[in-house]
Formats: structure tokens, sequence, C-alpha cells
């Protein structure tokens, strides 16, 4: 198809060998000029798409002005990529603004409880559901996202407050709020980041590390009453306390995670998501040797019924209550199931360096670590005494005070 001049400079067309538009074949228009000394040729569009020659003229003037000017785009496809980022833009903030006008619970269905439930573990999506469901959305789940601010998360304190739930659960519920807020902010759907637990009044607690470390007396006591009491129980106990993991850790632990020909046994489901592996011990592969193993997928710790542990066995803490190895002490010095994690951390860390104390508990943080490590006194005097040591010879270099200059 040749290319036919209008009556619009710079303007011109061609043909459509068989399709009609009105009485006369489709016109495809486009522009033929000069910008900087090169030759431009740039398609406008078909005349059934509303296209004309003097609306295709009108572009080139445009463009034209934008090049005496000095300002603005010089070419059409400069002007169409202009036009397109200036579009975008506007539908960006239509939807952000459609956004901040859904109501919490649509937020919380539509957009942030699907992600959660991508990017976290399933222990962690649904306690937020909980929170969610129980307290913060028959609260405010109808308010627009924009609307939510620092009187409706003083009302949900007060709620929290009057139902009697204690400090730490009130920072849970509040923190789930939170992390959705701070998810819609992060998008740009609200305009304020959520407040800190100090300024509505639900800080954390200072400290609530367990300062009780179980004797290895107060062990064997318990292990043997467990044993009596309830075998299953005894079990997993005992397994706490040959590898200080967690409850939860030996609540998912299943027998695919067991490798007996390696000899070692692969923590998956952890509380900070990263994997270890610890060696099977002999009193480890003792203790397994004792249990029947199931299907790679089947819980390697169940209770009576053969169902699995959700929590700490209720054994454990009858026998510790029952011996009275709670009596007169205080909330962070009881004797809990959590207890022996601690105490295996605190025994562990008198032979090992904090490197590998870290990769047996599981801990992504050196100053979790150092919280076990003890300064060795006798190992630090016999170390500063090797500074004056001959190494060659083995022997105390000889003392000479400093003649006067």
């Amino acid at each position: 198809m040749r290319w036919i001049k209008t009556q619009f400079p710079g303007v011109r067309y061609r043909e459509h060998p068989s399709r009609k538009h009105g009485i006369r074949k489709d016109r495809y228009f486009a522009l033929h000029y000069k910008v900087d000394g090169r030759v431009v040729d740039e398609k406008v569009g078909w005349a059934s798409e509303g296209v004309t020659a003097e609306s295709a003229y009108k572009q080139r003037l445009e463009i034209k002005d934008n090049k005496e000017k000095g300002t603005g785009p010089v070419t059409l496809r400069e002007q169409r990529a202009e036009n397109e980022a200036a579009r975008d833009a506007e539908a960006a903030q239509r939807k952000a603004k459609a956004q901040a006008e859904k109501s919490l619970s649509e937020y919380w269905t539509e957009t942030y409880f699907p992600t959660a439930q991508r990017s976290k573990k399933e222990s962690s999506w649904n306690k937020e559901e909980q929170h969610f469901t129980r307290w913060i959305g028959p609260l405010l789940g109808k308010m627009p996202l924009k609307s939510i601010g620092l009187k409706q998360w003083d009302e949900l304190v007060k709620v929290l407050s009057t139902a009697g739930l204690s400090p730490r659960t009130k920072e849970y519920i509040t923190g789930t709020l939170r992390r959705v807020m701070r998810h819609a902010y992060d998008r740009r759907m609200v305009s304020d980041p959520p407040p800190t637990g100090k300024r509505i009044g639900v800080a954390g607690p200072g400290n609530n590390r367990r300062l009780r470390v179980v004797s290895h007396k107060e062990e064997a006591a318990i292990l043997a009453e467990l044993a009596r009491r309830d075998v299953h129980a005894w079990r997993i106990t005992r397994f706490a306390f040959l590898t200080g993991c967690r409850a939860s850790e030996a609540f998912n632990l299943t027998w695919g995670s067991i490798d007996h020909a390696r000899r070692c046994i692969v923590f998956s489901d952890t509380k900070n998501r990263d994997s270890r592996t610890i060696p099977i011990t002999e009193p480890l592969a003792e203790l397994l040797d004792t249990m029947a193993a199931g299907p790679a997928d089947a819980p390697v710790f169940v209770k009576e019924d053969g169902s699995r542990y959700q929590q700490a066995p209720y054994p454990f803490q009858s026998v510790v209550d029952d011996m009275g190895l709670n009596e007169g002490r205080g909330k962070r010095d009881r004797l809990v199931f959590h207890s022996i994690r601690h105490s295996v951390a605190t025994r562990l860390a008198q032979r090992l360096g904090p490197r590998d104390l870290m990769d047996i508990m599981g801990w992504r943080t050196v100053q979790m670590a150092m919280r076990y490590v003890h300064g060795n006194e006798a190992a630090k005097a016999k170390a500063l005494a090797m500074l004056g040591t001959a190494p060659e010879e083995g022997k105390v270099l000889p003392f000479q005070a400093p003649g006067n200059a």
C-alpha cells in the first residue's frame, strides 16, 4: 500500500485493500516530519478507530509546539508514553483510594489474610485469624481503613481490658491489628503508620525470661514418676531433656524427620522457620528404640489416645505440682515444660561456644546464646599467664625494670 498525502502538512494515509469505513475504504493515518534533522514516521491509527486527518494534524501541531518551547514530548511515541504513564498513575491513585475506602474486614479478607497464609507459618496466621474473628473484627471490622485512628485503638484496648485479658494477650491481639495496618500503610492505603504499643498503653513486659534451671535430681524424679503414670508423656519429656528442642518442635516431629542412616534428626517446622539438624546420641537412640516407627508423615510423639500433642503434656505439670517443685516460687521461677529447654541450654553452654550453642538450640542471633555463656575465671587466668611466657621455651621471660633515662 502506498502513502497518500492529505491537505494537512505532515499527515498522510494508506487505504485498507478491502475493509470499508462508511462509503470509502478504511484509512490508516500517520505523521511524517523531521526532528533534529532526522525523518520521523509515526503511526496514528485507523479512521474506523476515530482518527481523522485533522485530529492527526492537531497532534502534529502539539508536538511541534513542544519542540519550539523546549517542554513536553517532541514525538508521538514520547507523547503516548507520557500519556500512558499519566493513566497508570491515575489508575494507581484510584485503586489506592478505593482500597482505603474499604472496610477493615474487607481488607483483611481480600488482601491481608491471603498474604499471611502464603508467607507465614500456619500456627502464626491461625492465631491472627483467632484474634481478628474474636476481638478485632466485631469491634472495628465495618470501619473504613482510613478512619481507624487512636480513638479506635483506645476502644479496642478498653474492650480487651474489660474482658480481663492479661497484658501479654492484649499485646498479641493489638499486635495483629498493628500488622494489618502496617501492611496497609506500606501499600499507601492509609496515610499514617499504626501506633506503638507504648502509645496505646499495651507495652510488652520488661523481662519474662524463665529463671528456673531443672537440677539433675529433679529431672530424674520427674521422669521416674512420669514413667509410672504415663509412658507417652515420659517419652516426649525425655526427648526434650535430651535435645533441648522447643515444645512445638517435638509436637510436630514426624518419623520422616529421623534419619537413622545418617544418625540425625531434622527439625523443619521451627519457630523461626529455619530447619536444623542434631545428631542422634546413644540415649536418644535408646529412647527411639522403645517406640514403634510409623509412616514418614506420622507424628513421633502422640498421646495415649493416639492424637497429636498440641500443648505440653498435662501429666508433666501434674507431676511437678504433686511433687511440690513450684511451692513458694515466683512466676518466672516456676518449673514449666519450657524450663526443660532453658535448663538444657544452660548445661550445654558450659561445654560449647556461642556458635555451636546457636546451632543446637536453633537461635539466629548470638545474643540469645550469650545469655547462657558465662566467663570461666580459671581459663581466663591461665590465658593471661601465658602472656608472660616464651612460647618456644615454655619459660617465664625474665623481668627487667626500665633504667633511668
